[in-house]
């Protein structure tokens, strides 16, 4: 893998788009949320995008303008604090709004996972840095995993490919040396375990 290649996967593999990201294949898992009307998915999608991915996004020239992180990175624990912080309460913004129009439990649950999941990458972020990347896509695994238990559908293949995923994202974050090997191994092991244990709790 090269260097471009390894860039564009970050990229599209973003923590911040996997809620979206996440939300599109529950809501087209073969479960009982893809019969929800059309009209109601696309105002999930829409809501969850816009809370977890385009607000979020805003702020970031606000954080470099503030001097709060250097650059989109982020490359010390301490510079995450805040942006952490901010994510946190649009994701809970977001999973509020969703409980409010009476959204499906599970589909409010899964925003609550990737809220919680969050928040414990700011708790980390006191002392550690993690991959926030690797949070994203374990976090996306582990609420696959999860949700085929309780909503009792089959989703292997989903959860496969979140797996194959969750390799090539963290061989990418590897290669752009942006993480060491225990950064990526405990930002996957994290996002799994918050993100399981959320949605068979909740």
């Amino acid at each position: 893998m090269g260097e471009k290649s390894a860039k564009v996967l970050s990229i599209l593999f973003h923590p911040l788009l996997l809620p979206a990201i996440g939300m599109l294949i529950l809501l087209n898992s073969g479960s009982v949320l893809e019969y929800l009307p059309f009209q109601a998915k696309k105002i999930i999608l829409l809501i969850v995008f816009v809370s977890t991915f385009v607000l979020p996004l805003t702020f970031v020239p606000f954080f470099i303008f503030q001097k709060i992180i250097k650059n989109v990175q982020m490359e010390n624990n301490k510079e995450r604090l805040i942006p952490f912080f901010v994510t946190t309460v649009l994701y809970f913004f977001c999973y509020y709004l969703l409980q409010r129009l009476g959204a499906p439990q599970t589909v409010s649950n899964f925003i609550l996972a990737a809220t919680s999941t969050v928040f414990v990458l700011f708790l980390v972020s006191f002392k550690w840095k993690i991959s926030a990347h690797m949070a994203g896509v374990g976090g996306l695994t582990g609420a696959l995993i999860a949700i085929s238990f309780t909503l009792n559908v089959n989703l292997e293949y989903f959860i496969i490919a979140a797996i194959f995923v969750s390799g090539i994202v963290g061989f990418s974050r590897l290669k752009l040396e942006s993480h060491k090997q225990y950064q990526i191994y405990s930002g996957w092991i994290t996002g799994l375990l918050v993100s399981a244990i959320i949605l068979f709790v909740f």
